[in-house]
């Protein structure tokens, strides 16, 4: 009996040697018919065509565009920033200034014991060298602004010899019919400017004259030693008859 069961348990073993080898030998031949996988290769980069490049280069110059763009308003702010500042305390300056000119002329007034109605007569005269803002508002036509002016412009000229000075370029706005009529101005109260002593950057300080004719007229001097007359600056091709007519009453040659 246990002769017969050795036997059934070797053939058992043969059994399933075979169907292991028989097993082995088909996954042999299914790797030798079908071939072992092979990893695929790294597609190789393509050239990129001169359409496509085209595109980059645009997609770049409009992004380096939008850029510059934004730093060009940004700029633009900052200098409208400070212009806008600028003009505030330009502005505040100038009111400031008008309001010491304006208590001054009140103290002045209270001191002299004047005192103005509020409408100027007709046929009122004002002198140019010697009348504020206050009293030059008080002829129709003329505001804080223009007043304050003509004030400034006086100082600058050294005081005015005509009320025609009035049409020059500061005041081109003013009427001679209406407004010219109400003033006077005496030639004798101008501040004369010494020719023999003063250098060309002082002479330009002067509104009628422009520093190349302020240079010419220290180098006349400078050769000259001395001026007398203004005659001798009618042979400078830098001032014109109407510029030696307009300067002549500030010129002084002691």
């Amino acid at each position: 009996m246990a002769k017969r069961d050795r036997h059934i348990l070797a053939g058992e073993q043969r059994v399933g040697a075979v169907i292991l080898f028989a097993i082995a030998l088909g996954i042999w031949l299914f790797f030798a018919i079908t071939g072992t996988p092979q990893p695929t290769p790294e597609a190789k980069p393509t050239k990129k065509s001169w359409a496509e490049r085209k595109d980059s280069i645009r997609q770049a110059d409009s992004m380096r565009y939008v850029q510059w763009k934004e730093a060009r308003e940004a700029r633009y702010d900052s200098v409208k920033r400070a212009l806008d500042a600028r003009h505030a305390e330009y502005k505040a300056e100038l009111e400031h200034w008008y309001d010491s000119v304006r208590k001054a002329d009140s103290l002045w007034k209270d001191s002299v014991g004047i005192h103005f109605v509020r409408s100027i007569k007709k046929d009122t005269i004002l002198d140019l060298n010697h009348c504020d803002t206050t009293e030059l508002q008080f002829i129709r036509g003329i505001g804080r602004y223009t007043a304050l002016r003509i004030v400034q412009y006086r100082e600058a000229l050294g005081g005015y010899y005509s009320p025609s000075q009035l049409t020059d370029e500061p005041f081109a706005k003013l009427s001679l019919d209406t407004l010219l009529r109400h003033f006077t101005a005496d030639s004798r109260d101008i501040q004369l400017l010494p020719v023999n002593t003063l250098s060309a950057s002082e002479l330009a300080r002067h509104p009628y004259l422009r520093y190349e004719q302020a240079k010419a007229i220290y180098v006349l001097r400078r050769k000259r030693v001395r001026l007398t007359d203004i005659d001798e600056l009618s042979s400078l091709p830098e001032l014109t008859d109407s510029d030696l007519l307009r300067i002549a009453p500030y010129l002084s040659f002691e």
